[in-house]
């Protein structure tokens, strides 16, 4: 069974999931473990995330982990923006790893980033290494899984995608992500500077139109606050009734397929994630996953999986999920060796 050398690049909670995850695959082995955190440097890795000492210290910088060998990919969850992690993914490369990051502007930045694209695609060409942004969402439950089941048709007349999230149940980050607590006031004046909501509903569009063939059109975009009706307590600290208890995201493309994806991140939805095809042969199809997806664990399982399957593969450039080949749990690694 061939091991693959693993390196985890950012340690807050969804590193730390991505750690976990690790842990139960038999052909991965972690070798060490990056953050600037000056309370997680120089501690056990296993400590940090709960589990039993493993030996490895974290450390701050790269200079302190061994160059990457063949079968060596760092799993990166550091930020959301493409500029932002393009020189730790740059280091990445330069020290022999292929990378699968959670940055979610990565997952397809053809289009908002069109020269930086290029050049981290004949960069990693260039080092015969990889790089792919992937995650629950972009990269899963409103992009790639759509654009699988979209095999059952020939004829879609129209898509429409809507995933409620009950940030209640999630990370404090990221309830304060999408505005839990503010005004609508404050809600709306960052909103304006494009600075509060979800990353990456765009580019789960964008996905679905490179992975359908179509052209990448222009995308209309709205964003809205919702507000509670009731005083809450939640761990991110007490919400007034009035102030904002989440977000209402859209982002639809009008072209030769209609596609519209409908994202509510909110305290207290019901949650569920749904894929709705129109289609002349087969009408109105559904896929429904009922309770929807819970994103901090099934990101980290994404992340390893696309590291074996591109492992496997041995891919090069700046991979996207819609043009890699399909994404599974490799349970048994050596029969596909």
């Amino acid at each position: 069974m061939k091991e693959i050398n693993v390196l985890l690049y950012g340690l807050g909670p969804i590193g730390l999931e991505v750690f976990k995850s690790c842990t139960r695959s038999n052909n991965i082995t972690v070798i060490g473990g990056v953050d600037i955190d000056p309370n997680k440097v120089g501690k056990d890795l296993g400590e940090i995330a709960g589990l039993s000492n493993t030996g490895i210290k974290v450390t701050s910088s790269l200079s302190n982990i061994p160059h990457g060998a063949n079968h060596s990919v760092a799993l990166h969850t550091t930020g959301s923006s493409v500029p932002q992690v393009w020189p730790q993914i740059k280091s990445l490369l330069d020290h022999g790893y292929s990378v699968v990051s959670s940055c979610e502007e990565l997952s397809f930045p053809w289009v908002r980033y069109p020269e930086l694209a290029k050049e981290i695609d004949q960069y990693a060409k260039d080092k015969g290494l990889f790089v792919i942004g992937t995650g629950v969402n972009p990269g899963f439950v409103m992009d790639s899984l759509a654009v699988f089941t979209s095999a059952v048709t020939r004829d879609i007349e129209s898509i429409h995608i809507s995933r409620k999230v009950d940030v209640s149940k999630r990370r404090i980050p990221l309830q304060q992500k999408v505005g839990v607590g503010k005004t609508v006031e404050e809600f709306n004046a960052l909103a304006e500077e494009n600075n509060i909501g979800h990353v990456g509903l765009e580019e789960s569009l964008r996905l679905i139109l490179n992975g359908l063939g179509l052209s990448q059109e222009k995308i209309k975009k709205s964003i809205k606050p919702t507000v509670t009706s009731t005083d809450l307590e939640l761990s991110s600290g007490h919400v007034g009734k009035g102030r904002v208890s989440g977000l209402h995201e859209t982002a639809v493309s009008s072209g030769t397929i209609p596609i519209t994806l409908d994202l509510v991140m909110s305290v207290n939805v019901e949650e569920i994630d749904r894929i709705i095809f129109e289609s002349k042969d087969l009408g109105h199809l559904e896929f429904t996953i009922p309770g929807g997806l819970f994103g901090d664990t099934v990101t980290a399982n994404v992340l390893v999986n696309v590291a074996q399957s591109l492992m496997f593969y041995r891919q090069q450039g700046l991979r996207t999920m819609t043009d890699i080949h399909t994404v599974r749990n490799i349970l048994d690694y050596e029969k596909l060796s």
